[in-house]
């Protein structure tokens, strides 16, 4: 008889899993829902659903979990609003990585950085009809470093997120906790269209602070890095030395540069890899990060790695009707670079990736 259903991605959801398996439930108690783009690979993430078949969990979609009554829904990183009013149960609960009511719906770890904050924080509570609005449980607070990336802040949320669900796990259960609404004040919400991921640009008529969280708000490399002029940026520092306003030095590995108030920005090249355009994909955008704006390595090795053996195959039969254009497009410096990677590498994974019954 199932008694849980987790829905979500990635590591958090995966040692949820963990936790309730080894101290509450059996298998046989427990549903999982994967977010849909969960490819049952593990990747710089664990695959959800490859963890609940390698553990022999039910799988199942949100249609299941309706019917159920007095089910324990808990969403981690969950990809698809819950319409209430569908479930048989009442008992709905999110862990929302921010410190709410700020910071309600998307890009989670880019928001706070580009507003500057210091503070940020996990948040559990009920899920209501509205978006990321329902009675706050409990919330886990932390600091945000001056030069924490959208990255570091992100694996900040999956330390906390894991933190507060271990805590209070044991009451959402018992039904043994209180709930109080969220305040109006500070109240805050992005949805999907508040970055456009494919024209990021760096607004360099600002403050050193202010040009640092550009910069750092966007590093996060497995889904996109900000660039200055044509080269992606992996790393910034902001110091108090004053260097003279709208600096602009460009070094082997680095920029030296400065806003309006004169203070040091160093922003540390990715690899001396240039970029011609800035990459969007859908497939990468989540309500956390948001995606785009990745190199052409970047992108072809998460895409690559993404891949079962039969969509290797079918990768590599439609490529060579492509090497023209690619020579075309990158010309013969690069040319060779990104044929290393889009058909060298996917030979090399079509002999050793493990297929995917579901997937492939």
């Amino acid at each position: 008889m199932i008694k849980i259903c987790i829905a979500g991605k990635n590591n958090i959801a995966v040692y949820a899993l963990q936790h309730l398996l080894q101290y509450y439930f059996h298998r046989n108690e427990i549903l999982v829902i994967p977010n849909t783009t969960d490819t049952g690979i593990d990747t710089w993430q664990k695959s959800v659903y490859k963890f609940a078949k390698d553990k022999e969990l039910q799988i199942g979609s949100l249609e299941d979990a309706y019917t159920i009554p007095n089910l324990l829904f808990i969403s981690l990183e969950f990809d698809r609003i819950i319409n209430i009013h569908k479930f048989a149960t009442q008992r709905l609960y999110n862990i929302h990585f921010s410190n709410l009511p700020k910071y309600k719906g998307m890009y989670t770890s880019v928001m706070p950085l580009l507003h500057g904050e210091c503070i940020a924080g996990v948040t559990l509570h009920k899920i209501d009809s509205g978006i990321d609005t329902g009675d706050i449980i409990t919330q886990y607070l932390f600091n945000i470093d001056l030069h924490d990336t959208a990255r570091d802040l992100y694996y900040k949320y999956l330390h906390n997120g894991l933190r507060l669900f271990k805590d209070t796990i044991q009451s959402l259960i018992v039904g043994n906790f209180q709930a109080k609404q969220q305040d109006y004040l500070y109240s805050s919400y992005f949805s999907k269209e508040s970055i456009d991921f494919s024209k990021i640009r760096i607004d360099f008529k600002k403050t050193s602070f202010e040009i640092h969280n550009q910069l750092r708000a966007f590093i996060f490399q497995e889904y996109q890095l900000p660039c200055i002029g044509d080269m992606p940026i992996s790393h910034t520092v902001l110091s108090g030395e004053y260097i003279g306003n709208n600096v602009w030095q460009e070094y082997n590995d680095v920029f030296v540069i400065s806003g309006i108030d004169g203070f040091k920005v160093t922003a540390k090249k990715h690899q001396n890899i240039t970029i011609d355009s800035q990459i969007s994909s859908d497939s990468h955008k989540d309500k956390t990060t948001g995606g785009g704006g990745v190199t052409p390595l970047s992108f072809a090795f998460s895409y690559i790695f993404t891949l079962q053996k039969t969509q290797v195959f079918l990768h590599l039969i439609t490529l060579c009707f492509y090497i023209p254009f690619y020579y075309f497009l990158y010309g013969k410096n690069t040319f060779h670079i990104h044929c290393l990677i889009m058909f060298i590498l996917p030979l090399h994974l079509l002999f050793t990736k493990e297929n995917n019954d579901k997937y492939s």
